[in-house]
């Protein structure tokens, strides 16, 4: 029971670091803070489900562009150049069924298709790697690393800004966080 707990929260907290910008993070915990895109930095609340939620302040990092992005979802599949995700609404949510099998909460089954180009700017969300100390300072600092699109996978959250074209989202910046790891 305790180690269901422990992975139960531990999802969780994943589930909501995976949020990479400040605006998905606001919308995921029902804040209602808007575009978070410039100025101050916002608070957010950060909770693990097992105890009280800690207020930290979020800095977005400066790789990503200052508006909300264009497409946010879950990876759906990925086919030539083109990465399909299923939109959701506000972030990114995870549960756990009992079988231990894990799905996306607040999927929209609105599939989206982002064309990645040789122009694009891939990178990859790590700012769950340094969170213990981010939280103790009580400022969470978003950080990129170059990603590619290989490594994105089920339950991927990704997030895209660029040139709509039809119903193709052209990316100039594609921002994925990596598939959570759940151990049993």
């Amino acid at each position: 029971m305790k180690r269901t707990a422990l992975i139960v929260a531990g999802i969780a907290l994943l589930a909501l670091l995976l949020v990479g910008s400040a605006y998905m993070a606001g919308r995921l915990l029902g804040l209602g803070i808007g575009d978070l895109g410039g100025g101050d930095s916002p608070k957010v609340m950060i909770g693990t489900g097992d105890g009280p939620a800690v207020e930290v302040d979020w800095v977005r990092s400066e790789e990503l562009p200052d508006e909300s992005p264009d497409v946010a979802g879950v990876y759906e599949r990925r086919q030539d150049n083109s990465i399909f995700v299923d939109e959701t609404e506000g972030g990114f949510r995870l549960a756990q069924a009992e079988d231990g099998s894990i799905s996306v909460t607040n999927a929209t089954g609105k599939i989206s298709e982002i064309v990645v180009t040789s122009e694009t700017a891939v990178h990859v969300d790590v700012t769950v790697e340094d969170i213990d100390d981010a939280l103790a300072e009580g400022v969470v600092r978003q950080k990129l690393e170059p990603g590619t699109v290989e490594e994105i996978g089920d339950l991927s959250f990704v997030r895209a800004w660029g040139e709509m074209r039809g119903d193709r989202l052209i990316a100039s910046v594609l921002v994925y966080n990596r598939p959570p790891v759940i151990s049993r």
